[in-house]
């Protein structure tokens, strides 16, 4: 059709769908006169009234077929069918309200337990940046072997700035640290979220500010000379009362006076998916920021605190960038060898980036999500059974539309718009049991310096996302029942409503339902038991010291602008102090204590005495930076040599401590102390191992055990730094006297992250994975529940098909004992297949447990001998109500049954 037509046809179509009875009236007034018309010709002509009638008749094919092709000719008989189609369907299942609401709740809950880990894995990984055309924006990383997203310095980012030419422009930027917040020099500091970035950052993304305006490209030229700030939105209201005159106001950071020059809008809450900045500053500001004292920011090629990100130029590839940066990083080692021996850069994609190996986050969301789906499918089985089941009571009303002409296309059409009405009515539930699971989710907090933000909620994605599986588990669960019912014996069905007496072959389907639904929901218990087992072997395991009376506290001195030199006399005596306050039994100070949210620093060695693969120059470890007291007052014992001392000072030769793990894995047979390693390389200065401590989870407490380094304070400097103190009471009640103590050293240095350890482990052990286990478990218990459902849907059905033959069973001699079994074996062949297939399945989602979230060395047979009996016992209660039923059919009744 001809679009000039479509459109001038237009106003006719939405009048036969909005004014239907004047469209119809108007239609058999303009039939009747054309038919008028005819008869008077034919009059005219010399027939007979009564032959002209007939004549006109014929002529113009019969009024009804000419109303039916000029309906045709609209083309919206699609639409009202489907009108129709819709109030036949809501008279028809209202018949049934026990069904319908039966139906509408196991979707609601197959939805819901659906879309709330898919909220998860859309935040996580594939809601794209808010910013503009988010597809174009690729992520430069520093790769070694044991690292394929590290983040790049200022320099390479300057180089890859000037030389790339396949973006239209490259931005950098740094992870959200703390910074200093006052609003006037007399305020009282507070502890914000701030994140360095270049000058063209804003215009490159294609944010544009709510106030004011982003950075020019000049304030970002010269180191210090431009302190200028643009507030994060949710810091604008919250701190600064949404002041609209905000933009050139001056705000302090890090006891330097800076002034706003704009707002960031609220669509832009930052590029990290669980925190929200709340300023931005210049990197020309680097020096007031940076976490690397002993570096230069602006020069040193390897402080590498910079994630650098590129917007694709027009025409340009992803595969020509990564030519590209490949051949920079070429120029690099070519320039610079020594820094660069083990070194490259290479392009990553967003979703690259958002799943890389070492983070958790998106594999949980990952594995939750699979589950999830398991869930939908085990509610959408239990429908397509009851639909099933519905469709034989429908068997004779089917037969008859079928007789009297309708197609079999429009039937299925018709029983498809039933199943589209229960799928969107379970959608609806299942949105409202999501909301409430993501609300759920979002109440959970995690304690951190600054607040993490938790990014699930009930979007315009995630809510498109529900509707999409809301229509197609309406395909899933009607489709097969849909052209069961159409594939009739019209003659049998026609006779008896029980048309399928005839063959089992409609049982098979049923059966194979069931199946599937015992192994999915054995699958969701084994993964719930086998998460609650993986993170209970890690609190059973312990941590390997005592947690107990720990409290610690974090401190940044560059917070109020102390250099190298007042930074070490400021913990120097803090450390002395705490030790000389009553109450306190031993105190240390760390750069990051184990459990802590921040990922340890890892460093490059070489060891002494130890054969190095031919492929590789350097070995990794994880690195922690203590004092002399850190040992002693987290109860690590050392194992062989000693732990730090006063005299291992900035002058005296370096040393290190290490874990077992690092020594049995480098000198096997307790011969670490006393050698040296190279960190950095074989370039790098020697230091000597003087003692071995004994290994402790570091990063999770169901880890396996990982080398380790320990590099003393005075030798390491860092500015940010864990105080630990091993109280003799209560830990929280030290908090006082140690805020009496840093206030006598600095009145205006904040303590962060006041807490007992006690907290932290319990966010690590109990409550974070508490949330992951009671997902699961809900997700298994719902399984189990419409499994249950499914299987006493089954066997009823079949003892109701059955009725009759069971009847005549037992008139000609067989016992309820024979009934029962009859009807209790079948039952149990459908378990004992779905707990096989289950096992299966479970394997499978255990070694993809093992392999992404936690490794617990191999098949847990305790997890399958809890499981598999408790999937036993309860389906075999589902089978036993109407096999119990079965046994008590009275013969006399039973050959009377149709």
């Amino acid at each position: 059709m001809r679009i000039e037509h479509w459109w001038f046809t237009l106003p006719l179509r939405l009048r036969s769908l909005f004014r239907k009875r004047q469209v119809e009236s108007e239609l058999d007034e303009e039939l009747r006169f054309h038919l008028e018309h005819k008869i008077e010709e034919g009059i005219a002509a010399g027939l007979s009234p009564a032959e002209a009638r007939r004549r006109a008749m014929l002529a113009m094919g019969g009024p009804e077929q000419r109303r039916e092709e000029i309906r045709d000719a609209r083309r919206v008989n699609w639409l009202t069918d489907f009108a129709a189609d819709l109030r036949f369907a809501v008279r028809s299942l209202r018949r049934t309200p026990g069904l319908t609401a039966l139906v509408v709740i196991t979707l609601a809950l197959g939805i819901g337990m659906t879309t709330v880990p898919y909220s998860m894995l859309d935040a996580m990984i594939l809601r794209p940046y808010p910013i503009l055309e988010p597809d174009e924006v690729v992520s430069l990383v520093s790769t070694t072997r044991d690292d394929g997203y590290a983040l790049l310095s200022y320099r390479e980012y300057v180089d890859i700035r000037e030389l790339a030419k396949s973006y239209s422009g490259v931005i950098a930027s740094t992870w959200s640290r703390s910074v200093s917040f006052a609003a006037d020099a007399k305020a009282t500091p507070k502890a914000k979220g701030g994140v360095l970035v270049s000058g063209n950052f804003f215009s490159v993304l294609g944010v544009e500010p709510e106030l004011g305006r982003g950075f020019l490209p000049t304030e970002d030229e010269v180191p210090g000379r431009d302190p200028v700030a643009v507030l994060g939105h949710d810091f604008w209201e919250d701190e600064l009362a949404g002041d609209p005159a905000v933009v050139g106001r001056t705000v302090r950071l890090n006891g330097t006076d800076f002034t706003v020059v704009g707002v960031a809008p609220e669509s832009f809450p930052g590029l990290s998916i669980f925190s929200r900045p709340d300023v931005y500053v210049p990197l020309a500001m680097a020096r007031r920021f940076s976490t690397d004292p002993q570096k230069d920011f602006f020069e040193h090629r390897d402080d590498r605190e910079l994630r650098v990100m590129g917007r694709l130029a027009d025409g340009v590839t992803e595969r020509q960038a990564r030519a590209e940066t490949a051949a920079l990083a070429r120029a690099f080692r070519s320039e610079h060898p020594a820094l660069y021996l083990d070194r490259g850069m290479e392009l990553r994609t967003p979703f690259q980036m958002r799943t890389r190996g070492d983070d958790q986050n998106w594999k949980f969301a990952a594995v939750f999500t699979t589950l999830g789906f398991a869930v939908l499918l085990v509610a959408s089985t239990n429908v397509a059974g009851l639909l099933l089941s519905r469709a034989r009571v429908r068997t004779r009303e089917i037969a008859v539309r079928l007789a009297i002409g309708a197609g079999r296309s429009r039937l299925v059409r018709l029983l498809l718009t039933e199943s589209l009405i229960l799928a969107l009515a379970g959608g609806l539930g299942g949105v409202a049991v999501a909301y409430l699971g993501i609300e759920q989710l979002r109440t959970f907090s995690i304690p951190a310096e600054l607040p993490v933000t938790i990014p699930f909620r009930m979007d315009v994605r995630v809510l498109f996302a529900a509707i999409a599986v809301a229509v197609g588990s309406a395909v899933l669960c009607g489709l097969a029942p849909a052209l069961q019912s159409t594939r009739l014996d019209l003659a049998s069905a026609l006779k008896t409503a029980d048309s399928d007496l005839s063959g089992r072959k409609r049982l098979w389907g049923r059966n194979l339902l069931v199946v599937a639904q015992v192994a999915t929901s054995l699958m969701l218990l084994a993964a719930s038991f086998l998460m609650a087992r993986g993170f209970q072997s890690g609190v059973v395991g312990g941590l390997g010291f005592p947690r107990d009376h720990l409290l610690m506290s974090r401190f940044d001195p560059r917070l109020v602008q102390y250099d190298v030199e007042q930074t070490r006399q400021f913990y120097e005596r803090l450390a002395e102090r705490v030790r000389a306050t009553p109450g306190t039994r031993a105190a240390g100070l760390t750069l990051n204590p184990p459990l802590a949210l921040g990922a340890f620093e890892s460093v490059a060695f070489v060891p002494e005495a130890f054969q190095m693969p031919p492929d590789r120059e350097t070995l990794t470890a994880a690195k922690d930076t203590v004092d002399t007291g850190f040992f002693e007052t987290l109860g690590i014992p050392i194992v062989r040599g000693r732990g730090f001392r006063p005299s291992d000072t900035a002058d005296a030769p370096r040393v290190a401590v290490v874990n077992e793990q690092l020594a049995n894995h480098y000198w096997p047979g307790g011969g670490a102390v006393g050698k040296r390693v190279w960190l950095g390389g074989r370039s790098g200065e020697p230091v000597e191992i003087v003692g071995v401590a004994k290994t402790i989870k570091y990063v999770d407490p169901g880890e396996r055990p990982i080398d380790f380094v320990y590099l003393p304070l005075a030798q390491d400097p860092k500015a940010r730094m864990v105080l630990l103190v091993r109280t003799t009471g209560e830990p929280l009640g030290f908090v006082d006297p140690l805020r009496r103590i840093v206030r006598s050293l600095d009145a205006n240095l904040p303590m962060l992250e006041t807490r007992t350890y006690e907290d932290l482990y319990r966010y690590h052990a109990v409550e974070g994975p508490g949330v992951a286990v009671r997902l699961v478990s809900t997700m298994g218990v719902v399984g189990l529940v419409l499994t249950l459902g499914g299987l006493y849907g089954l066997v009823a059905y079949n003892v109701a098909r059955r009725t009759r033959e069971i009847g005549i069973r037992m008139a000609v001699g067989a016992t309820p004992a024979i009934a029962f079994r009859m009807v209790m074996g079948k039952g149990l062949v459908l378990v004992a297949t779905g707990t096989a297939i289950g096992l299966l399945m479970g394997i499978g989602v255990e070694r993809l447990m093992n392999s992404a979230l936690f490794d617990a060395g191999g098949v847990d047979v305790v997890a399958y001998l809890v499981v598999v009996p408790i999937m036993m016992l309860v389906t075999m209660l589902a089978t036993y109500v109407p096999a119990r039923r079965a046994a008590r059919i009275a013969p006399t009744l039973a050959l009377r049954y149709e």
